[in-house]
């Protein structure tokens, strides 16, 4: 599975991107970005970003990073979305520059560039396949399984914890155990459900010959 094939919490996308729930929040409400698997719809509803969102947040959150006022940024995207039509996702994949006052973009034919928001002078330019590149050895990094001992009576197993991107937190197998599955939210509360998990595992064990004697 490639890294961008699945979906990322808000969570998640919030500390890949670099940025706070609270603009991720609002830049949902006001419709700047809205989340393309999944949008809240209510109470226990919960966001859902593709890896372009991220890609397209990262973007923005770069162009404020070097002075673009957010009214700039709106006007830069609705400019991007409704004159670029054909490309798919166009803040995801075109070559911005920007002056801390204008974001500009390469015409379809790269014969000359456009300014999307009408201030300013050319200082600063950057790509965003860079961006896209660093988003994915993130996520790769993130999603990566890692190993937790836990001490049981006299033996200590290693429980392995896959990080869920979508729905938050890990799901928990001990290899050496079948059938010995758990999941948690943190890592703290991890080690709590390994332990109680292959506690239980070993009980069962223990009753299985007293049943057969009987």
């Amino acid at each position: 599975m490639r890294s961008e094939d699945t979906g990322f919490s808000a969570e998640v996308a919030r500390k890949l991107v670099g940025i706070s729930y609270r603009q991720l929040d609002y830049w949902d409400k006001t419709s700047l970005l809205r989340p393309s698997v999944s949008q809240a719809r209510g109470k226990g509803s919960r966001r859902v970003y593709s890896f372009e969102d991220l890609v397209e947040l990262r973007v923005i959150a770069r162009l404020m990073a070097v002075g673009i006022s957010l009214p700039a940024v709106r006007k830069a995207v609705r400019y991007l979305r409704s004159h670029f039509a054909d490309v798919v996702r166009p803040l995801a994949r075109l070559a911005l520059v920007s002056d801390g006052k204008r974001v500009l973009v390469n015409s379809t034919n790269r014969k000359h560039l456009i300014d999307a928001t009408a201030e300013g002078q050319i200082v600063i330019s950057f790509s965003v396949a860079p961006i896209a590149r660093d988003l994915r050895a993130k996520v790769i990094d993130l999603r990566a399984p890692r190993e937790l001992r836990a001490r049981v009576g006299s033996r200590t197993y290693t429980a392995v914890l896959t990080p869920d991107l979508e729905l938050g937190g890990y799901t928990i197998a001990v290899p050496e155990l079948p059938g010995v599955f758990t999941e948690a939210d943190t890592i703290s509360s991890a080690r709590r459900m390994v332990s109680e998990a292959i506690a239980l595992w070993r009980e069962a064990r223990a009753e299985t010959p007293k049943r057969a004697a009987r």
